[in-house]
C-alpha cells in the first residue's frame, strides 16, 4: 500500500520517554536544526496513565522512533498513520496471540514485545470481557507484559473465598516486580478499566482497591 514506507508499528512508552530524549534535542538545535522536526511523534493514553502513544519504522537494521519531520515525510495524516501501524502491528501477532491463565488473573501474550500495544484494541478487550461480572481491569508494567482480570470475580479455594480485592492485590504485586525489573523501560503503575469512553485509572499498583470501588 506504501511500497517506499518501512513497516510502521506502533509503541506505547512511559511519559519519561520525551524527558529523555530532550538532551538529543538541545544538541540539535545548538548546531541549527529544528527541534520541534526532529521531536517524537507521540499522544497521551489514558489521561493519567503516565503512557504515550508513540510509533516506530522497521528499518533493516534497527527501530526507529519515528518523529514529526518523519511523518510528514511519509505524507500521511495521523489517523492513517496510525490505521497503518494498528494493521501492521495485528499482521505481525495475529498468529501469536493469546492468553495466559495465571488462576488469580490472566496475561495477554503476543510476542514480540507487542503486548503493551494491544491496549490500543479495545474490540479485543470487549471480547476478552465477555462474561465478566465486573469491569475488566489491566495493569501494563512493562511493554511486553499485561495482566488483566475481572473486577467482579471471586473463587472458592480450599475451602476459603478468594475475593476480587486479593486477587488484584496479587495481580498488582506481581506487576510491580516486572516494572521493577525493567528498570528504565518500565510502563505504568497504574490500575486501568476497559470503559464504554475508553480506557480509564482507577488506582494505583500501591492503591489498588480503589479499582474496584467504581
Amino acid at each position: 500500500m506504501y511500497p517506499d514506507l518501512p513497516p510502521v508499528y506502533p509503541r506505547i512508552k512511559h511519559v519519561d520517554f520525551l524527558e529523555a530524549v530532550q538532551p538529543m534535542l538541545d544538541q540539535i538545535e545548538a548546531r541549527g536544526g529544528n527541534r520541534e522536526a526532529q521531536t517524537p511523534v507521540a499522544y497521551p493514553f489514558a489521561g493519567d496513565s503516565d503512557l504515550l502513544m508513540t510509533f516506530v519504522l522497521d528499518t533493516p537494521t534497527q527501530f526507529v522512533t519515528l518523529t514529526h519531520e518523519g511523518m510528514a515525510e511519509t505524507g500521511l495524516d495521523p489517523q492513517s498513520l496510525y490505521e497503518l501501524a494498528i494493521d501492521n502491528m495485528l499482521r505481525q501477532v495475529a498468529h501469536n496471540l493469546d492468553t495466559q491463565d495465571l488462576v488469580m488473573y490472566k496475561a495477554l501474550v503476543t510476542g514480540d514485545g507487542f503486548e503493551a500495544c494491544m491496549l490500543l484494541l479495545p474490540d479485543l478487550w470487549e471480547q476478552l470481557s465477555q462474561g465478566f461480572k465486573g469491569e475488566l481491569i489491566a495493569v501494563v508494567p512493562s511493554r511486553s507484559v499485561i495482566y488483566f482480570m475481572d473486577s467482579g470475580a471471586s473463587f472458592e479455594a480450599r475451602g476459603k473465598s478468594i475475593t476480587a480485592e486479593t486477587m488484584l492485590g496479587l495481580m498488582c504485586s506481581a506487576a510491580a516486580e516486572v516494572k521493577a525489573e525493567a528498570g528504565p523501560h518500565g510502563l505504568s503503575d497504574k490500575v486501568m478499566a476497559l470503559t464504554p469512553d475508553g480506557w480509564h485509572v482507577r488506582g494505583t499498583f500501591e492503591d489498588h482497591a480503589s479499582a474496584l470501588e467504581a
